[in-house]
């Protein structure tokens, strides 16, 4: 197993991309905190987990209140004894439309789930990675944040934001023992997927070349090697997982 003995974090875990995380990284032997604004999701995630014999525990969080995200790192730690990796995954209902038609409203959503939450849970985790002189972070990106995506004008500046996150912050803890790195998936068979028109989603299938959409664990995968011990000489890094 890639992370035997690890403690893992991953925000937005109750459904979707982020459950396909928690549940590589569990099988992979890491006990993982599954971690969402949806209390009863997160402990549905959990409960699956646990049914096929991981190990997990549900957190009911906010990723925009710094009280409670430090909050789920303290029973984290104490209910496991450490804590080896966080991903960050949090991501708010995105609206399809044109810019010109775009609200305050629909920005501030973006980039405040999808980048000032980031910034708050690796806030809260990152004095204890430094204490142990360990730790791996990966957040999920998008292609939307590589190349942009019409009618998804807010939701790819908050990814394009977390490309220059990723990259900074790695420069900044390259000596430290800390990896930072992020997972850029393009569409994904998800929830959020499904609430956006046939139109777009025709779109976004006819610019893939292998024809149909990531299953989430498929993008697990990659995190999961990323947050293993494989990965310590790689940091900085936008990995594509687009088909």
């Amino acid at each position: 197993m890639l992370l035997q003995g690890k403690v893992a974090i991953v925000t937005g875990a109750g459904q979707g991309v982020g459950q396909g995380i928690a549940n590589v990284l569990a099988r992979e032997g890491a006990k993982v905190v599954v971690a969402d604004l949806n209390g009863e999701r997160a402990k549905m995630a959990a409960d699956l987990i646990k049914a096929k014999g991981g190990e997990a525990m549900a957190q009911a969080v906010d990723v925009l209140n710094m009280e409670k995200v430090m909050a789920m790192v303290g029973a984290t730690l104490k209910t496991y004894g450490g804590l080896h990796i966080l991903a960050n995954n949090a991501v708010a209902p995105s609206v399809n439309v044109p810019f010109a038609q775009s609200k305050e409203q629909d920005w501030d959503q973006d980039l405040g789930v999808g980048l000032k939450g980031y910034m708050i849970c690796t806030r809260a985790v990152i004095n204890h990675f430094l204490q142990q002189n360990y730790g791996r972070i990966i957040s999920i990106s998008s292609s939307a944040g590589k190349m942009g995506s019409p009618n998804l004008t807010a939701y790819s500046a908050a990814k394009g934001a977390i490309i220059a996150f990723t990259k900074a912050l790695a420069r900044e803890l390259a000596k430290t023992g800390i990896t930072v790195n992020s997972v850029a998936p393009g569409a994904v068979n998800t929830p959020m997927q499904a609430r956006l028109s046939e139109e777009f989603r025709a779109y976004m299938r006819s610019t893939i070349p292998v024809g149909r959409y990531a299953e989430p664990e498929e993008i697990g995968e990659t995190v999961a090697f990323l947050a293993s011990d494989r990965a310590s000489y790689i940091t900085g890094q936008i990995y594509s997982v687009d088909g």
